[in-house]
Protein backbone atom coordinates (compact mmCIF):
# COMPACT_ATOMS: atom_id res chain seq x y z
CA UNK A 1 0.00 0.00 0.00
CA UNK A 2 1.30 3.47 -0.88
CA UNK A 3 2.45 5.74 1.95
CA UNK A 4 0.04 8.53 0.97
CA UNK A 5 -2.91 6.12 1.33
CA UNK A 6 -1.93 5.25 4.91
CA UNK A 7 -1.56 8.89 5.85
CA UNK A 8 -5.01 9.85 4.54
CA UNK A 9 -6.61 7.17 6.69
CA UNK A 10 -5.54 8.58 10.00
CA UNK A 11 -1.98 7.42 10.59
CA UNK A 12 -1.31 4.84 13.27
CA UNK A 13 -4.94 3.93 13.91
CA UNK A 14 -5.31 2.85 10.30
CA UNK A 15 -1.95 1.11 10.16
CA UNK A 16 -3.05 -1.20 12.95
CA UNK A 17 -5.83 -2.61 10.77
CA UNK A 18 -3.75 -3.30 7.67
CA UNK A 19 -3.09 -6.80 6.38
CA UNK A 20 -1.47 -7.95 3.13
CA UNK A 21 -3.64 -7.41 0.06
CA UNK A 22 -3.04 -11.01 -1.02
CA UNK A 23 -5.17 -12.18 1.90
CA UNK A 24 -8.10 -10.26 0.43
CA UNK A 25 -7.40 -11.68 -3.01
CA UNK A 26 -7.61 -15.18 -1.54
CA UNK A 27 -11.14 -14.54 -0.31
CA UNK A 28 -10.66 -13.27 3.24
CA UNK A 29 -12.78 -10.15 2.92
CA UNK A 30 -13.98 -9.65 6.48
CA UNK A 31 -11.97 -6.45 6.80
CA UNK A 32 -12.26 -5.25 3.18
CA UNK A 33 -11.47 -2.55 2.27
CA UNK A 34 -8.22 -2.36 4.22
CA UNK A 35 -7.17 0.92 2.62
CA UNK A 36 -8.21 3.45 0.01
CA UNK A 37 -10.15 2.21 -3.01
CA UNK A 38 -9.24 3.77 -6.35
CA UNK A 39 -12.07 4.41 -8.82
CA UNK A 40 -10.32 4.76 -12.16
CA UNK A 41 -12.04 7.10 -14.61
CA UNK A 42 -10.40 6.39 -17.99
CA UNK A 43 -11.15 9.87 -19.32
CA UNK A 44 -10.36 13.47 -18.46
CA UNK A 45 -12.13 15.23 -15.55
CA UNK A 46 -15.62 16.58 -16.12
CA UNK A 47 -17.05 13.76 -18.22
CA UNK A 48 -19.81 11.39 -17.15
CA UNK A 49 -17.36 8.72 -15.91
CA UNK A 50 -15.73 11.32 -13.69
CA UNK A 51 -19.05 12.75 -12.46
CA UNK A 52 -20.46 9.32 -11.64
CA UNK A 53 -17.24 8.23 -9.94
CA UNK A 54 -17.06 11.25 -7.66
CA UNK A 55 -20.74 11.11 -6.68
CA UNK A 56 -20.52 7.40 -6.00
CA UNK A 57 -17.19 7.71 -4.20
CA UNK A 58 -18.69 10.09 -1.64
CA UNK A 59 -21.46 7.63 -0.83
CA UNK A 60 -19.22 4.56 -0.62
CA UNK A 61 -16.65 6.35 1.51
CA UNK A 62 -19.35 7.05 4.07
CA UNK A 63 -20.60 3.45 4.02
CA UNK A 64 -17.27 1.63 4.24
CA UNK A 65 -15.27 4.15 6.27
CA UNK A 66 -12.47 4.25 3.69
CA UNK A 67 -11.66 6.74 0.96
CA UNK A 68 -13.05 5.86 -2.50
CA UNK A 69 -10.93 8.18 -4.65
CA UNK A 70 -11.40 8.94 -8.35
CA UNK A 71 -8.21 8.83 -10.38
CA UNK A 72 -8.33 10.02 -14.01
CA UNK A 73 -6.19 7.90 -16.32
CA UNK A 74 -7.10 9.19 -19.76
CA UNK A 75 -5.76 8.24 -23.16
CA UNK A 76 -6.28 6.08 -26.24
CA UNK A 77 -10.07 6.04 -26.09
CA UNK A 78 -10.06 4.95 -22.47
CA UNK A 79 -7.90 1.89 -23.13
CA UNK A 80 -4.99 3.10 -20.97
CA UNK A 81 -7.11 3.36 -17.83
CA UNK A 82 -8.96 0.13 -18.58
CA UNK A 83 -5.72 -1.78 -19.16
CA UNK A 84 -4.26 -0.50 -15.89
CA UNK A 85 -7.26 -1.85 -13.98
CA UNK A 86 -7.20 -5.17 -15.83
CA UNK A 87 -3.57 -5.57 -14.66
CA UNK A 88 -4.20 -4.45 -11.07
CA UNK A 89 -4.30 -6.79 -8.08
CA UNK A 90 -7.73 -8.47 -7.81
CA UNK A 91 -8.21 -7.39 -4.22
CA UNK A 92 -11.11 -4.96 -4.54
CA UNK A 93 -8.97 -1.86 -4.10
CA UNK A 94 -8.90 -0.84 -7.78
CA UNK A 95 -12.15 -0.46 -9.71
CA UNK A 96 -12.97 0.90 -13.16
CA UNK A 97 -15.81 3.26 -14.07
CA UNK A 98 -16.40 1.67 -17.47
CA UNK A 99 -18.81 2.56 -20.26
CA UNK A 100 -20.07 1.33 -23.61
CA UNK A 101 -16.85 2.28 -25.42
CA UNK A 102 -14.54 0.54 -22.95
CA UNK A 103 -16.52 -2.68 -22.74
CA UNK A 104 -18.50 -3.05 -25.97
CA UNK A 105 -16.89 -0.97 -28.72
CA UNK A 106 -13.13 -1.13 -28.15
CA UNK A 107 -12.81 -4.93 -28.62
CA UNK A 108 -13.74 -4.51 -32.29
CA UNK A 109 -12.13 -1.11 -32.75
CA UNK A 110 -8.55 -1.66 -31.57
CA UNK A 111 -6.36 -4.22 -33.29
CA UNK A 112 -4.04 -4.69 -30.30
CA UNK A 113 -6.31 -4.19 -27.31
CA UNK A 114 -4.52 -5.14 -24.08
CA UNK A 115 -7.66 -6.36 -22.30
CA UNK A 116 -10.79 -8.33 -23.13
CA UNK A 117 -13.98 -7.21 -21.37
CA UNK A 118 -15.47 -10.60 -20.64
CA UNK A 119 -12.26 -12.24 -19.37
CA UNK A 120 -10.14 -9.38 -17.99
CA UNK A 121 -12.76 -8.05 -15.60
CA UNK A 122 -15.17 -9.08 -12.88
CA UNK A 123 -18.52 -7.33 -13.30
CA UNK A 124 -19.51 -5.52 -10.12
CA UNK A 125 -22.46 -3.20 -10.73
CA UNK A 126 -24.24 -1.31 -13.51
CA UNK A 127 -24.57 2.43 -12.94
CA UNK A 128 -26.51 4.49 -15.47
CA UNK A 129 -28.10 4.69 -18.89
CA UNK A 130 -27.38 8.00 -20.64
CA UNK A 131 -29.21 9.13 -23.79
CA UNK A 132 -27.45 10.38 -26.92
CA UNK A 133 -29.10 12.94 -29.17
CA UNK A 134 -28.53 13.69 -32.85
CA UNK A 135 -28.31 17.44 -33.44
CA UNK A 136 -27.68 19.50 -36.56
CA UNK A 137 -26.78 23.08 -37.35
CA UNK A 138 -29.98 25.05 -38.09
CA UNK A 139 -28.69 25.66 -41.61
CA UNK A 140 -29.22 21.99 -42.47
CA UNK A 141 -32.53 21.72 -44.37
CA UNK A 142 -33.88 18.94 -42.17
CA UNK A 143 -36.34 19.28 -39.29
CA UNK A 144 -36.73 15.60 -38.51
CA UNK A 145 -34.95 12.29 -39.03
CA UNK A 146 -36.81 11.43 -42.24
CA UNK A 147 -35.81 14.76 -43.80
CA UNK A 148 -32.19 14.30 -42.70
CA UNK A 149 -32.03 10.85 -44.26
CA UNK A 150 -33.56 12.11 -47.51
CA UNK A 151 -31.19 15.10 -47.68
CA UNK A 152 -28.12 13.00 -46.85
CA UNK A 153 -29.01 10.44 -49.53
CA UNK A 154 -29.57 13.19 -52.09
CA UNK A 155 -26.19 14.72 -51.17
CA UNK A 156 -23.87 11.78 -50.36
CA UNK A 157 -20.66 12.80 -48.64
CA UNK A 158 -21.72 16.46 -48.36
CA UNK A 159 -22.76 16.42 -44.70
CA UNK A 160 -20.03 16.25 -42.06
CA UNK A 161 -20.46 15.15 -38.45
CA UNK A 162 -18.14 15.83 -35.53
CA UNK A 163 -17.02 13.71 -32.60
CA UNK A 164 -14.64 13.88 -29.65
CA UNK A 165 -12.27 11.56 -31.51
CA UNK A 166 -11.97 8.45 -33.66
CA UNK A 167 -13.82 5.59 -32.03
CA UNK A 168 -15.56 7.82 -29.49
CA UNK A 169 -19.23 7.60 -28.61
CA UNK A 170 -20.33 10.28 -31.11
CA UNK A 171 -18.34 8.64 -33.91
CA UNK A 172 -19.74 5.17 -33.31
CA UNK A 173 -23.30 6.41 -32.77
CA UNK A 174 -23.32 8.27 -36.08
CA UNK A 175 -21.64 5.35 -37.81
CA UNK A 176 -24.54 3.21 -36.57
CA UNK A 177 -26.96 5.79 -37.96
CA UNK A 178 -25.22 5.76 -41.35
CA UNK A 179 -25.36 1.96 -41.45
CA UNK A 180 -29.01 1.80 -40.36
CA UNK A 181 -30.21 4.43 -42.85
CA UNK A 182 -27.87 3.86 -45.78
CA UNK A 183 -26.55 7.43 -45.58
CA UNK A 184 -22.94 8.58 -45.99
CA UNK A 185 -22.15 11.46 -43.70
CA UNK A 186 -18.42 12.14 -43.24
CA UNK A 187 -16.65 11.93 -39.88
CA UNK A 188 -14.60 14.91 -38.63
CA UNK A 189 -12.81 13.98 -35.36
CA UNK A 190 -11.94 16.61 -32.73
CA UNK A 191 -9.92 16.52 -29.53
CA UNK A 192 -12.80 16.54 -27.11
CA UNK A 193 -16.54 17.08 -27.06
CA UNK A 194 -16.68 20.87 -26.44
CA UNK A 195 -14.86 21.88 -29.66
CA UNK A 196 -16.83 19.33 -31.66
CA UNK A 197 -20.09 20.90 -30.47
CA UNK A 198 -18.81 24.45 -30.95
CA UNK A 199 -18.13 23.77 -34.62
CA UNK A 200 -21.61 22.35 -35.17
CA UNK A 201 -23.04 25.55 -33.70
CA UNK A 202 -20.78 27.68 -35.94
CA UNK A 203 -21.59 25.60 -39.02
CA UNK A 204 -18.06 24.31 -39.64
CA UNK A 205 -19.60 20.83 -39.48
CA UNK A 206 -23.27 20.03 -39.81
CA UNK A 207 -24.10 17.42 -37.15
CA UNK A 208 -23.06 15.47 -34.09
CA UNK A 209 -24.54 12.66 -32.03
CA UNK A 210 -23.54 12.75 -28.39
CA UNK A 211 -24.86 12.53 -24.85
CA UNK A 212 -27.76 14.75 -24.89
CA UNK A 213 -29.41 16.74 -22.17
CA UNK A 214 -26.39 19.05 -21.76
CA UNK A 215 -27.05 20.15 -25.37
CA UNK A 216 -30.65 21.14 -24.70
CA UNK A 217 -29.86 24.78 -23.79
CA UNK A 218 -28.29 25.16 -27.25
CA UNK A 219 -31.36 23.53 -28.77
CA UNK A 220 -33.77 25.80 -26.92
CA UNK A 221 -31.76 28.90 -27.88
CA UNK A 222 -31.93 27.89 -31.54
CA UNK A 223 -28.18 27.35 -31.88
CA UNK A 224 -28.74 23.66 -32.57
CA UNK A 225 -31.67 21.62 -33.86
CA UNK A 226 -32.35 18.29 -32.14
CA UNK A 227 -33.70 15.62 -34.48
CA UNK A 228 -33.87 12.58 -32.24
CA UNK A 229 -32.61 10.64 -29.25
CA UNK A 230 -30.88 7.29 -29.61
CA UNK A 231 -33.05 5.77 -26.91
CA UNK A 232 -35.76 3.18 -27.68
CA UNK A 233 -38.42 5.71 -26.65
CA UNK A 234 -38.70 9.41 -25.77
CA UNK A 235 -37.11 10.60 -22.56
CA UNK A 236 -38.90 12.44 -19.77
CA UNK A 237 -36.41 15.33 -19.76
CA UNK A 238 -37.29 16.27 -23.37
CA UNK A 239 -40.56 14.61 -24.39
CA UNK A 240 -40.95 16.91 -27.39
CA UNK A 241 -37.90 15.39 -29.10
CA UNK A 242 -38.70 12.03 -30.74
CA UNK A 243 -36.72 8.83 -30.49
CA UNK A 244 -34.91 8.01 -33.73
CA UNK A 245 -36.50 4.56 -33.46
CA UNK A 246 -39.86 6.16 -34.29
CA UNK A 247 -38.52 6.68 -37.81
CA UNK A 248 -35.80 4.01 -37.98
CA UNK A 249 -37.37 0.97 -36.26
CA UNK A 250 -35.07 -0.81 -33.85
CA UNK A 251 -32.42 1.90 -33.85
CA UNK A 252 -30.63 2.42 -30.55
CA UNK A 253 -27.40 4.26 -29.74
CA UNK A 254 -27.33 5.18 -26.07
CA UNK A 255 -24.47 5.21 -23.61
CA UNK A 256 -24.26 3.15 -20.43
CA UNK A 257 -21.88 2.97 -17.48
CA UNK A 258 -20.92 0.42 -14.87
CA UNK A 259 -18.23 -0.69 -12.42
CA UNK A 260 -15.86 -3.57 -13.12
CA UNK A 261 -12.88 -4.92 -11.19
CA UNK A 262 -9.85 -6.98 -12.23
CA UNK A 263 -10.66 -10.59 -13.10
CA UNK A 264 -10.31 -12.83 -10.08
CA UNK A 265 -11.70 -10.33 -7.61
CA UNK A 266 -13.41 -12.44 -4.91
CA UNK A 267 -17.14 -12.88 -5.31
CA UNK A 268 -17.54 -11.97 -1.65
CA UNK A 269 -16.28 -8.45 -2.40
CA UNK A 270 -18.75 -8.10 -5.27
CA UNK A 271 -21.53 -9.21 -2.93
CA UNK A 272 -20.55 -6.48 -0.47
CA UNK A 273 -20.16 -3.76 -3.10
CA UNK A 274 -23.13 -4.37 -5.37
CA UNK A 275 -25.97 -3.64 -2.91
CA UNK A 276 -24.21 -0.52 -1.62
CA UNK A 277 -23.63 0.79 -5.17
CA UNK A 278 -27.26 0.08 -5.99
CA UNK A 279 -28.41 1.92 -2.88
CA UNK A 280 -26.13 4.89 -3.62
CA UNK A 281 -27.32 5.19 -7.22
CA UNK A 282 -30.93 5.28 -6.02
CA UNK A 283 -30.22 8.02 -3.47
CA UNK A 284 -31.93 11.40 -4.00
CA UNK A 285 -28.59 13.18 -4.47
CA UNK A 286 -27.34 10.95 -7.27
CA UNK A 287 -30.83 10.62 -8.77
CA UNK A 288 -30.88 14.42 -9.16
CA UNK A 289 -27.49 14.38 -10.89
CA UNK A 290 -28.68 11.68 -13.27
CA UNK A 291 -31.88 13.57 -13.98
CA UNK A 292 -29.85 16.67 -14.89
CA UNK A 293 -28.27 14.59 -17.66
CA UNK A 294 -31.53 12.96 -18.69
CA UNK A 295 -30.02 9.72 -17.43
CA UNK A 296 -31.42 7.00 -15.20
CA UNK A 297 -30.13 4.38 -12.80
CA UNK A 298 -29.43 1.12 -14.61
CA UNK A 299 -30.73 -1.42 -12.11
CA UNK A 300 -29.75 -4.96 -13.11
CA UNK A 301 -27.65 -7.65 -11.42
CA UNK A 302 -23.89 -8.08 -12.07
CA UNK A 303 -24.66 -11.23 -14.06
CA UNK A 304 -27.25 -9.42 -16.18
CA UNK A 305 -24.75 -6.59 -16.67
CA UNK A 306 -22.16 -9.05 -17.99
CA UNK A 307 -24.67 -10.79 -20.27
CA UNK A 308 -25.79 -7.44 -21.66
CA UNK A 309 -22.18 -6.49 -22.46
CA UNK A 310 -21.69 -9.79 -24.29
CA UNK A 311 -24.64 -8.95 -26.56
CA UNK A 312 -23.46 -5.34 -27.03
CA UNK A 313 -19.99 -6.49 -28.11
CA UNK A 314 -21.53 -8.42 -30.99
CA UNK A 315 -23.93 -5.62 -31.92
CA UNK A 316 -21.22 -2.97 -32.15
CA UNK A 317 -18.86 -5.36 -33.90
CA UNK A 318 -21.37 -5.48 -36.75
CA UNK A 319 -21.57 -1.69 -36.92
CA UNK A 320 -17.79 -1.23 -36.82
CA UNK A 321 -17.23 -3.81 -39.54
CA UNK A 322 -19.97 -2.38 -41.74
CA UNK A 323 -18.57 1.15 -41.31
CA UNK A 324 -14.99 -0.10 -41.76
CA UNK A 325 -13.71 1.70 -38.65
CA UNK A 326 -10.33 0.70 -37.21
CA UNK A 327 -7.84 2.18 -34.74
CA UNK A 328 -4.30 0.81 -34.75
Amino acid sequence: MRRRDVLTLGGLAAIATLRPAKAVAQGDVANWPIGNVTLVSPFTPGGMSDVLGRALGEKLSAVFGRNFIVENRAGAGGTLGATSVARAAPDGHTLLIAHIGILAVNPSLYANLQYQPLTSFTFVAPLALVPNVLVVNPGVPAHNIAELVAYAKANPGQLNFSSAGIGGAAHIAMAAFNVATGTRMVHVPYRGTPPSITDVISGQVQATFTSGVSLLPHVRSGALRALGFGTPKRIAAAPDIPAIAETVPGFEASSWYGIVAPAGTPDAIVKRLYPEVRKAMASPEIARRLNNEGAEHWDVSPEEFRNYVAVEIQRWKGVIEAANIRVE
